[in-house]
């Protein structure tokens, strides 16, 4: 997946980066954005269920001052302050229906408007989408655009869960044990032989998520 994502970064097409929950969909995401020729620019996500449509449009693209009840200054938007950059949409699966044709539309042309503003504006933006449901069957239930899906589906990582690759669980572990020793000042050197082991042994439901909260805790 890391070899992939290496030659993916080198252009300048649309990811898709599936997996369950806690796998790391966002730190790959930074990873190809770092190793880009976009990396001097913005890396912008926009985290898809915590927005309202209205406030998620808003986000998106930005508002025009009095363009709704509270909009008391204008805003420019995610998408504009990725231009040049990269913006990370999490969980793209929870992107409203209603709100996906500007969506493709800004995917395609490059060009989108404020809520509230006609006129239309350009960004140059690479697209990196996360999922940690499988977005194929939302297209079959309608629930998700099908040409929205290709345009984001032009290159796939799925990311498999930590119980699938149980030989980056000590590497893993080593490198979470480090950063709190050094975060909490705690005198401690190293896993002991019965703690790896019980580590290893762990099915990890919360991938590398909850080893980094077990290994902090």
């Amino acid at each position: 997946v890391v070899q992939m994502a290496r030659q993916v970064a080198a252009t300048d097409a649309n990811v898709l980066v599936l997996g369950e929950s806690g796998t790391g969909k966002g730190m790959l995401a930074r990873a190809i954005h770092q190793w880009s020729a976009r990396s001097k620019a913005g890396f912008v996500t926009i985290s898809c269920p915590s927005l309202s449509p209205e406030l998620l449009e808003s986000e998106l693209f930005g508002h025009q001052k009095g363009a709704f009840t509270g909009a008391t200054e204008s805003t420019e938007g995610r998408v504009s302050q990725a231009n040049g950059g990269t913006l990370f949409l999490d969980e793209i699966g929870d992107f409203p229906l209603p709100l996906q044709p500007k969506l493709l539309r800004f995917i395609q042309d490059k060009e989108y408007e404020r809520v509230g503003d006609p006129k239309s504006r350009t960004a140059d933006v690479r697209i990196i989408a996360a999922m940690n449901r499988n977005l194929e069957e939302m297209v079959k239930q309608k629930t998700f655009r099908e040409d929205l899906y290709y345009r984001l589906n032009v290159i796939s990582l799925v990311l498999p869960p930590l119980r699938e690759r149980a030989e980056d669980i000590g590497a893993l572990a080593d490198t979470f044990l480090a950063r709190y020793v050094k975060a909490y000042r705690r005198p401690v050197s190293r896993f002991s032989d019965d703690a790896m082991k019980l580590l290893k042994g762990y099915a990890w439901p919360g991938n590398v998520r909850e080893l980094q909260n077990v290994v902090e805790r």
